[in-house]
């Protein structure tokens, strides 16, 4: 699956150049911003259905990216 809102960046030390251990993070990919600078990472919700669905969406992004992790790491 694809990752929309979110996505892994893994720096391995042996193919960036620097000592010790990989670096991993979690980013944002794709957001929205309001007046107040405050980051969304779901389009705007009025029914319980819609914000069940994104949940449901981003459960399923942290699950992929918990597996390219996995594989990332298996892989060094």
């Amino acid at each position: 699956m694809p990752t929309y809102s979110l996505d892994l960046q893994f720096l391995d030390p042996k193919k960036e150049g620097f000592p010790g251990a990989p670096v991993v993070q979690v980013y944002v990919k794709t957001h929205s911003r309001d007046a107040k600078g405050t980051i969304y990472i779901s389009p705007q919700c009025v029914t319980l259905s819609e914000i069940e669905h994104e949940c449901d969406r981003l459960s399923k992004e942290i699950a992929t990216i918990r597996k390219k992790a996995q594989r990332k790491f298996a892989g060094r």
